[in-house]
């Protein structure tokens, strides 16, 4: 059982690599399952076993990534301070650079998803280390979405050019102390 599970993964991850590596030279949206199986020298029905279809194959790395933990060290907190904020930014930081890498062709078509599912994701962290450190209180989640949001956003501007990598942290630094 367990070897067929492997072979399974490996399959999987081989779909999954030539869909980035057709990111790479394609649009989302000129990419075909024809061009995904020639790449990944498999039949169509293989891709169908793993994946429904190109967006499916899109959401199960949007997971990976967020299950890789992005957010891991922020997680290992014990309370939310400075360190937590400046970990934040840098993980958002680093993940939107290794998409914009990996996808780039394809990052206008999902980004807007796999923003909101960042932001998500780290709102929960924030709540929970809230709740471990303040007990656990209603008012956590809203106050854990707008930091994600504004942590988020930072880091965004940081991305995009619009402002230094110090600049932005120091203004992280300066909305979270007041």
């Amino acid at each position: 059982m367990e070897k067929r599970e492997s072979r399974t993964e490996n399959t999987k991850q081989k779909i999954i690599d030539a869909f980035l590596e057709l990111l790479k030279e394609k649009k989302f949206s000129k990419i075909t399952i024809s061009d995904i199986t020639r790449t990944a020298c498999i039949n169509r029905a293989t891709f169908y076993y793993h994946f429904s279809d190109k967006y499916d194959v899109v959401e199960v790395i949007q997971q990976e990534l967020l299950s890789k933990e992005i957010f891991r060290e922020v997680k290992e907190q014990q309370a939310i301070g400075e360190d937590t904020i400046i970990k934040a930014f840098r993980a958002i930081v680093s993940t939107q650079l290794d998409l914009s890498k990996q996808c780039k062709h394809a990052l206008e078509e999902f980004k807007g998803k796999m923003d909101d599912k960042i932001k998500r994701h780290l709102a929960e962290v924030l709540k929970e280390l809230l709740d471990k450190e303040r007990g656990i209180k209603e008012e956590h989640d809203l106050l854990a979405t707008f930091w994600s949001w504004g942590i988020y956003g930072v880091a965004m501007m940081y991305v995009e050019g619009r402002i230094q990598k110090n600049e932005a942290e120091n203004k992280l630094m300066n909305i979270f102390k007041e």
